[in-house]
């Protein structure tokens, strides 16, 4: 590799996956790459999968699920410390469990599932006809007609996200509303490391997410400005299921659909695929939402 492609693969996505060891079956891992009030979920999902991949050492075992519950909010910009339990090692199949601390304090705990990859039953859903990713406009300017979006994302660049036009008659009959489609990559070339591909997959899968929730209420798709206004949620648990190889710094689209919520608890799933139409992931993620008493002050 040269200088100048070694520079280039640390990125924010890089160096934030690139979690630290400290000791036996323990890694830490920074916390600089959004400003939010809280650690993003995406984050701490995607450096818990690093920390698990890194305690296996089969080069042939990839992780293929990680089950995320968030207990607590992190605080940004501490960086977290993750301890990983070797719960099971097999011939083919490994399991870790990753427990995420800042200050002695939980904030979340994972479940890693990672085995060889070989030959066995494969079969697929058809990709989301979202169209390409040129006809896809880019989240700026979708949020633009809502004022921007926003000082959360003022400083954040590390992942691209394109929100694909929406078919307001569409339906799915998994679905409360009609699907909504978001291409999303990771701005910088990344390291030739299949778990930190993952990991940034993971993190780009938590950044829409919630809107799907409220779209469902009437908040237009893109307005984060709005949703923030008038709307306060937290991720419970985020799931990933990881169907074959792949890269995180090339365009994957997520077909997001939210089949039901009940007593502020919503359930928001994306079927991920590339631009070849192979799926890359599936993900599940139950969110708590909640209308603000007063939109735009924040009370709950």
């Amino acid at each position: 590799m040269t200088a100048a492609a070694a520079t280039e693969t640390r990125g924010p996505l890089a160096r934030l996956f690139d979690v630290e060891r400290v000791d036996d079956l323990v890694w830490q891992g920074r916390s600089d790459v959004m400003t939010l009030p809280h650690v993003f979920g995406g984050q701490l999902v995607g450096q818990s999968l690093m920390a698990a991949a890194r305690s296996i050492e089969s080069p042939h075992a990839q992780v293929h699920s990680i089950h995320t519950i968030f207990l607590r909010p992190g605080v940004c910009p501490d960086p977290v410390r993750y301890e990983v339990e070797d719960t099971y090692t097999g011939n083919s199949r490994v399991s870790r469990q990753v427990t995420g601390l800042q200050d002695g304090r939980v904030v979340c705990r994972s479940f890693v599932s990672a085995s060889a990859e070989g030959d066995g039953i494969a079969h697929s859903r058809p990709a989301p006809a979202a169209g390409p990713v040129h006809a896809a406009r880019p989240l700026e300017l979708v949020a633009a007609a809502d004022g921007g979006l926003g000082p959360w994302w003022a400083d954040f660049d590390a992942v691209e996200v394109r929100v694909a036009p929406l078919d307001e008659q569409g339906s799915a009959p998994h679905s409360a509303i009609a699907p909504r489609n978001f291409w999303m990559r990771a701005v910088e070339r990344l390291p030739d490391d299949p778990a930190m591909h993952r990991a940034a997959v993971a993190f780009a899968s938590d950044l829409m997410l919630m809107g799907v929730a409220v779209a469902a209420h009437g908040v237009p798709t893109g307005f984060e400005r709005t949703l923030a206004k008038e709307w306060w949620g937290i991720s419970l648990d985020h799931t990933i299921w990881f169907h074959d190889a792949v890269a995180g710094d090339e365009w994957v689209v997520y077909e997001h659909t939210t089949p039901m919520a009940h007593a502020s608890r919503a359930l928001i799933q994306a079927a991920a695929f590339d631009e070849a139409g192979r799926p890359v992931c599936h993900v599940a993620q139950e969110a708590l939402v909640r209308r603000h008493r007063t939109p735009g002050t924040g009370e709950r």
